[in-house]
């Protein structure tokens, strides 16, 4: 007897009466993402695609907006491809209230495996940021969503029966089955829930990709484990694209950008399990063959990738796993199942040397918090004691360097005449470089203007750099090069009148709390200084 026949009448029941439950459910965000959804739909001045970046940050505020405008769509016989064409789907009107109208919860009431689901979905987003933007920046936004929603299917079962994941972690984990794990004999049965997540995304009409990528798993396993045989072949890339070549229906459908979601959605949950495992070994050289990229690099870039999205992902240390802190364990033990050892601080993760990055041998910062507070007393001195901004920037930058440590640092104005930021002031920077005088590029009324108002503090990487490279100014990504950096704006009325940058940062120093703090409260002296030194009078 098959697998398939070895499931009992009742758990085919529960997966039939499960379906309609899970079709109807609408998944509740917290509150406060709600009140700031809101508060952005409110936002004259926000652009669409501004909008639809501030949603994607919620999953679950996400796919009820494609599920009720894929009913509209469904009428209209057309697919939901981007966020934004869903949100233009529905109207502002109704867009509204539909963020209104969903359900709020704590998060301690979230069940915790829900939310971990939700972290490997938004890991999987980092994944596909990282290795796939680049390469289909035209199609970015179809990927970004179809990503993200791989596994929403998943996520409403998750959320009504969290057990069920527990189940499949422990299963995965290849932990013994024993009267404490009894395990629902389908989540063993790869089918039926790939069968049930492909009904799921079918009634709320998901995106097609998302369908795709379910039905590559299912019917094209053949196919799968064919480019498998040539993607182990790593020592020999030139014999790889020849049987590609030799072979072009496996080369047509390993080509097609469907595949990328599903490929960055397996990276995440294999890492999720275990980075060492076989199986994540065989998505990370499934991706090296649909990038035509070495191994080495591809899973260099999967760490990296994996940094960033628990550097980005806001729940509280303890409750959700990230596969990026088991990148600091020796190989052969960087698995889910060792959690319960130490753990290393999510806040201190960084990826680990498996192709040795630059950023990596930036000087540790030793901060003098007695002289950093002193050159901020200077910037908040009331009358102001500057004689020029030029005299005032050095101080900034000595606060910067001297108080908090910082080997690179530099301090942009906005230029009226020049329309644009302009870099007025640098510290640890060779002797020549020409980097004063650098024009970084007009600040108002501007996407990139808008990105850099939207948060006190952006911090840089590799990865980030590469994600909003349409947004960021040639100029100041050269200057950023491959470096590690906190971006800090200075706003005044909603525009940029200056910007202070630290850069060859070590990765820590990007997501330690207390540096990003310290800089912001630069970047605020700064912006008192520059207020109080306008409104003195001029001696003549």
């Amino acid at each position: 007897m098959s697998t398939n026949d070895q499931v009992s009448p009742d758990t085919e029941e529960d997966i039939g009466s499960l379906r309609e439950s899970l079709k109807h459910f609408v998944l509740p965000v917290e509150k406060t993402q709600r009140s700031r959804l809101i508060e952005q739909l409110d936002n004259e001045l926000l652009s669409i695609s501004d909008l639809t970046r501030e949603i994607l940050k919620v999953p679950a505020a996400t796919l009820q907006i494609c599920r009720v405008a894929g009913m509209a769509a469904r009428k209209r016989d057309i697919d939901i491809l981007t966020l934004e064409q869903a949100c233009n789907l529905l109207g502002v009107l109704q867009l509204t209230q539909l963020v209104k109208d969903l359900p709020t919860a704590s998060m301690d009431e979230l069940p915790a495996e829900y939310r971990q689901l939700l972290s490997i979905s938004e890991h999987a987003v980092s994944q596909a940021q990282g290795l796939f933007s680049q390469r289909m920046a035209r199609l970015w936004h179809e990927v970004s969503l179809a990503t993200l929603l791989f596994l929403a299917p998943y996520w409403v079962l998750v959320h009504q029966r969290p057990a069920l994941f527990r189940q499949w972690e422990r299963m995965q984990l290849g932990q013994q089955k024993d009267k404490k794990n009894h395990f629902n004999p389908w989540l063993s049965d790869s089918k039926r829930l790939l069968d049930a997540a492909q009904q799921l995304a079918s009634d709320w009409w998901l995106p097609p990709w998302i369908l795709q990528g379910y039905r590559s798993l299912d019917v094209d396993r053949r196919v799968i484990v064919k480019a498998l045989h040539i993607a182990r072949d790593v020592s020999h890339p030139q014999e790889q694209q020849a049987r590609l070549d030799a072979d072009r229906s496996l080369y047509r459908w390993l080509t097609q950008p469907a595949n990328s979601l599903m490929l960055a959605n397996g990276l995440a949950l294999g890492a999720h399990l275990d980075w060492d495992a076989a199986h994540t070994g065989r998505w990370q050289q499934l991706t090296a063959l649909y990038l035509s990229a070495p191994l080495d690099s591809v899973q260099s870039l999967t760490h990296q990738n994996a940094v960033e999205a628990a550097r980005t992902q806001t729940a509280p240390e303890g409750i959700i796993w990230r596969p990026a802190q088991a990148l600091l364990w020796p190989t052969g033990q960087r698995s889910r199942a060792t959690r319960d050892r130490q753990t290393p601080s999510a806040s201190t993760v960084a990826a680990p040397p498996i192709k040795p990055l630059k950023q990596l041998d930036a000087p540790a910062l030793h901060p003098n918090q007695a002289l950093w507070r002193q050159q901020c007393m200077k910037l908040l001195r009331q009358p102001n004691g500057f004689n020029s901004v030029s005299e005032m920037l050095q101080v900034t930058l000595s606060a910067m360097h001297d108080g908090l440590g910082i080997g690179q640092c530099w301090v942009a104005l906005y230029n009226g005449r020049e329309q644009q930021l302009v870099v007025s002031a640098v510290h640890g920077f060779e002797i020549g470089s020409s980097i004063v005088g650098l024009k970084l590029g007009p600040s108002r009324n501007t996407a990139w203007g808008r990105w850099l108002a939207g948060s006190p503090c952006h911090a840089m990487t590799t990865s980030s750099l590469r994600r909003e490279s349409a947004l960021i100014p040639g100029n100041l990504k050269r200057l950023l090069a491959d470096q590690h950096a906190l971006l800090l704006p200075v706003v005044h009325k909603g525009q940029i009148i200056a910007l202070l940058a630290a850069q060859n940062l070590e990765p820590t120093a990007l997501v330690s709390e207390q540096p990003r703090k310290a800089l912001q409260k630069t970047a605020e002296c700064l912006y008192r200084a520059l207020s109080t030194f306008k409104q003195a009078p001029q001696t003549p």
